[in-house]
């Protein structure tokens, strides 16, 4: 199995991670989230005008082939424009490559990269239902530091854990 981490740098480029995500989301969130909220946070997260900004904003966006094949993706920034915090925005995996340690090897690549840009921690947030993820950041070393629940539009709450490490 060859692995290989590709940096999407064009707005063209962004429709691999869109790609992936109609995949991923919806079985990752099926027993979270309705069916509208699903549609509604990924047409908000993953609309081409919203992702092109988030590119032209210094977001990183990664994807993870497998044998060529595009496997997951990763968005990462510095948090709130600091010089010591990055954030993890998104860490998605195909569910057909769970469980062979796929996940472990782009969080690792993540908090390599952001050890090279010069962050000294990197923060994220996860569903608070979303307790594989959750066990995943803990074994990782990340703490949870906050219990959020924002509203996002449309009667629709993101309702997360903030989880923070030192890289």
């Amino acid at each position: 199995m060859h692995i290989e981490f590709q940096a999407l740098t064009t707005p063209e480029s962004l429709q691999l991670i869109r790609d992936v995500a109609a995949e991923v989301w919806p079985k990752t969130f099926e027993k979270i989230l309705s069916s509208e909220q699903i549609s509604y946070m990924m047409d908000m997260m993953y609309a081409p005008e919203v992702m092109n900004k988030e590119l032209a904003d210094n977001m990183y966006f990664e994807l993870l082939r497998i044998d060529s094949e595009p496997a997951g993706y990763m968005v990462y920034s510095a948090y709130n424009h600091s010089s010591q915090t990055a954030k993890l925005h998104k860490l998605y995996l195909k569910h057909a490559f769970h469980g062979i340690a796929l996940g472990q090897k782009m969080l690792d690549h993540v908090q390599t990269q952001c050890r090279k840009l010069g962050f000294s921690e990197l923060i994220l947030a996860v569903n608070k239902q979303n307790e594989r993820a959750i066990k995943a950041y803990k074994r990782n070393g990340f703490a949870t530091f906050e219990s959020v629940c924002n509203p996002i539009g449309n009667g629709f709450f993101m309702d997360d854990y903030l989880m923070k490490k030192s890289l």
